[in-house]
């Protein structure tokens, strides 16, 4: 950007957010120009940080005059690279924008704007409504509900609603050329209740990662909070086995999630007891936590693979648990018949509102995944493919899988945590995502929170006709491409 554009743009900016919500100081920009992941820095021109709808407006109408690339952006922490500004540009940080708008008790649903969190909402039950609850994400507690929900993102009541974007209402959208439109039943009374029986365009700005608009608002439905909970963590080996188990017990509606994690990637980060039950006999086990390493890099040993299951059951009363417990057993011998398996206590399972032991936390630096949904059917043929994908770049093995809405569909999400210190390691990271989303496609399953390399694979897969309209929604809604471009319905790149 020449200095004298980036000089007007700068000082009209600071007329519409105050000069101590705009910078273009590099030191400021350095955080938001990367992420956790393997993707290459890209650096934004200005960061701008909006306290009012209003604001938004006025930063969009300049950035869609003058034909600047916009970033939305809450608190960064996606594992995708999508706020990196890969054409430069104003990234958006919605953060001050962080009201609690509405929250009704009777509906069970919330209003919020995006600067609202994870940690906010699971405060606000704790203090004031603890009949109530969400389907809280495995991720930081400053995770922006709007973000979670808008990209398809998933929490820990999976298996009853899908993915966090089943729960959306209603949203307040300021479109790329400033004007605001409400969508659900929002658009037409002064309720946020639903979505149906309108026609639905709420659509138009899921999964589009920013590329369409900018979302001020959002209705969520809120759940029940049952009083009785189980969790149940088993070690199974074998890929087939803990398929086949997650699989029908997404099926059976007695669990309110069931998540299955490569046992590999937990084991040396995490010290558990497991409790052995083969052959009858109970053997504590105690597994000592890896030294900290710089470097993702493994040699892997022969020997079968062994996951985790980890099962959780939620009742209205303790006759219901137990019933429900009791025909989760049944379904639990019927699958595994005579496979042995172990059980850690529930005291050693994943915390409830943590991500599993697969992710935890990022101790080289480094993160990533290629996040994917698809047939819970062909989750262990694809597997099968995707480890010696794994091996042959020595990293360890790391999978998730989680069914969705009864088990119509689930998660199939691979992960590597690296050093980011090491360019060949990040260079294999990079070269072993890309050849595991080719397996991940070929066997029916679809990215999430896709970064842009994969959003370019998909369109170039995808249907044409299909293409071509996004093409024409993107053009539409976003005449000038300045919403994040390089993502979906962006055929220019």
């Amino acid at each position: 950007m020449e200095a004298e554009v980036k000089r007007k743009i700068r000082d009209e900016l600071v007329s519409i957010v105050g000069g101590e919500h705009v910078t273009d100081s590099r030191p400021d920009l350095y955080s938001y120009s990367r992420d956790m992941t393997e993707h290459e820095p890209a650096w934004p021109d200005f960061v701008v940080m909006p306290g009012s709808v209003a604001e938004v407006q006025g930063v969009l109408r300049l950035a869609n005059r003058e034909k600047v690339p916009i970033v939305p952006y809450t608190f960064g922490d996606n594992v995708g690279g999508l706020t990196i500004p890969i054409k430069g540009g104003i990234i958006l940080d919605l953060r001050r924008m962080d009201r609690l708008i509405e929250f009704n008790e009777e509906n069970m649903y919330i209003v919020v704007e995006p600067g609202f969190s994870f940690g906010d909402l699971r405060r606000l039950f704790n203090e004031k409504y603890p009949h109530l609850w969400y389907s809280f994400a495995g991720a930081p507690a400053t995770t922006s509900l709007i973000s979670n929900a808008i990209l398809n993102g998933f929490g820990r009541m999976t298996n009853v609603v899908g993915t966090n974007a089943d729960n959306i209402n209603g949203l307040e959208v300021v479109l790329p050329t400033g004007e605001i439109v409400k969508l659900g039943s929002c658009s037409v009374t002064d309720s946020w209740c639903n979505r149906p029986p309108l026609p639905d365009l709420i659509g138009l700005f899921l999964g589009w990662q920013g590329a369409t608009g900018v979302v001020t608002k959002i209705s969520l439905q809120l759940w029940p909070q049952y009083p009785f909970k189980q969790t149940r963590t088993l070690i199974i080996t074998g890929i087939r086995p803990v398929c086949t188990l997650a699989r029908k017990l997404g099926q059976t509606r007695i669990c309110e999630i069931i998540e299955c994690w490569s046992f590999e990637r937990a084991l040396p980060d995490a010290p558990a007891a497991a409790v052995s039950k083969s052959e009858d006999e109970r053997q504590l086990r105690v597994y000592e936590p890896s030294e900290p390493a710089r470097s993702a890099t493994v040699d892997r040993p022969p020997g079968p693979d062994k996951m985790g299951l980890v099962i959780k059951v939620a009742a209205d009363s303790e006759d219901e648990l137990k019933a429900k417990l009791a025909l989760l057993e049944v379904q639990i011998k019927q699958e595994l018949k005579d496979l042995p398996y172990d059980e850690l206590p529930e005291s050693l399972g994943p915390p409830e509102e943590e991500d599993l032991p697969a992710i935890g936390g990022v101790p080289l630096g480094g993160l990533t995944w290629v996040g994917t949904m698809g047939p819970t059917s062909r989750w262990a043929e694809a597997l099968e493919k995707i480890y010696p994908i794994y091996d042959k770049y020595r990293l360890r093995r790391a999978a998730i899988m989680v069914p969705f809405r009864g088990g119509h569909y689930g998660m199939l999400r691979l992960v590597a945590q690296f050093y980011k210190g090491d360019p060949d390691e990040v260079e294999r990271v990079g070269k072993c995502m890309r050849e595991i989303l080719n397996v991940a496609l070929d066997h029916g399953f679809v990215p999430y929170k896709a970064p842009h390399w994969a959003v370019a694979e998909i369109m170039r897969r995808g249907d044409p006709a299909w293409v071509e309209l996004l093409a024409r929604v993107k053009k539409l809604l976003d005449p000038n491409n300045i919403m994040n471009p390089g993502r979906y319905g962006d055929i220019r790149g």
